[in-house]
Parts: C-alpha cells; structure tokens; sequence
C-alpha cells in the first residue's frame, strides 16, 4: 500500500516537475489542434450577449450558464478572465462575450477542456498594441512584476498534485504598489511581491507560477 501510495504521488508531481517551457510550450502546441466551428461560436456570442456586467470577475464558478468551446466558463474560462481583468484595469473595456468568441477561435486547448493557451493571450495583448513581455522562468517574475502595470500569471494550484489543476489570474497593484490577485482564493487580499503572492494564491502555500505575462508600466 505504501510503495503504491509513492507511485500515485510521483506521478501526480509529474508534471508540475517539468521545465515550465515545456509545459507552456506543450499548451501552445495542442491549442493549434482545437477547432470550434464558426456557427457554434457565433451561438455562444449570441448565447453570452447582454450577461456582461462590466466589473472585474472575482467568481468565476458563477459563469457557469456561459459556454466556452466545449465546456462552459466556470469549468475553463480562468485565462479569457484574465485578459478581461487587465483590460478593465487598463481602461480597454471589452465584452466579454467578444472575448470567449476571439479565444474560441484561436487558442483554447482541447477545445477549451484545458482552458486556453497561455501564449495565446501573450499574442492577444500584443496585437492590441501594449507593450508586454512574457517568461516562464522564474528568475524573471520578480522583474516582470515590478516593471508591469498588471500582469497575468498561470500557476499550479499545488505543486504535488495536477489533479489540483491549473490557474490563470489577472494581478493588479495599488497605488502603493501592493497586489491583488483578481478570481483567486485570495480574494481582497493583498501582498508586497511576487513570491509572498505565489504562496498564498494556491492551495495550502503549494502554488508554483508556471508563465507570466506584464504589461509594462508607461
């Protein structure tokens, strides 16, 4: 029972162990493969039209009534939330309807099972213009996060265990430069870096951010 115990758990750490390249690298590739056809994504816009409030969404088991790809918001839509988050934040209001059709068409991963490909959203924000910069090397958080407006990170919500799954928050600072992670279990809360953040956004201090996205300050 113990030596299976040590199996189950290497291979739940598995995958967390890997390079963070190769996992955001392994995203991107799959996302090229998910096809949402053009009618079911016009239905989804004309399903999720008018249920867009306009304020940063903090919940997103809520959104459950929203589809997205094959699956529905509140199951994988954490990344289109993100982007939302940022470009509230940054004054560059969009639907979020328009959104979910934008990320429909190219990016999800398994049609939307595994949410959306980080890299997609670092193409997203570039093509609209913002001055970004991305890393999944963790020796580039900190600068990213002290040289960005706000930015978006993708992490591990536990480190041990996949099954715990990923997530992608939008983080934004105050005018004391402390951060808050938007659609995250730590909601109001607000920390003095990175790291301080990182422990606490995850389950029980196991969080590991995987890719960051910033969008650098003016």
């Amino acid at each position: 029972m113990k030596f299976r115990t040590v199996v189950v758990n290497f291979f739940k750490a598995l995958i967390p162990g890997l390079p963070n390249s190769l996992v955001v690298g392994a995203l991107r590739f799959f996302s090229i493969f998910s096809y949402i056809p053009r009618k079911k994504r016009i239905l989804h816009l004309e399903d999720n039209k008018d249920k867009d409030k306009g304020e940063y969404i903090e919940d997103q088991n809520l959104l459950k009534s929203l589809p997205f790809g094959s699956t529905d918001m509140a199951y994988a839509g954490c990344e289109v939330i993100a982007v939302y988050n940022l470009l509230k934040n940054l004054g560059e209001y969009t639907c979020l309807n328009d959104l979910i059709e934008t990320f429909e068409k190219k990016g999800t991963v398994f049609n939307g099972y595994f949410g959306t490909s980080p890299y997609a959203l670092y193409k997203f924000l570039k093509n609209r213009g913002f001055d970004v910069e991305f890393s999944a090397r963790k020796r580039d958080f900190d600068k990213i996060a002290k040289d960005s407006r706000v930015f978006i990170i993708t992490f591990y919500n536990d480190f041990k265990n996949i099954m715990n799954m990923i997530h992608t928050v939008c983080v934004t600072k105050n005018e004391e430069g402390m951060l808050r992670a938007h659609n995250s279990v730590c909601k109001n809360e607000v920390y003095s870096d990175i790291n301080s953040l990182e422990k606490n956004v995850g389950l029980e201090n196991r969080a590991k951010i995987i890719f960051m996205i910033g969008v650098r300050n003016e």
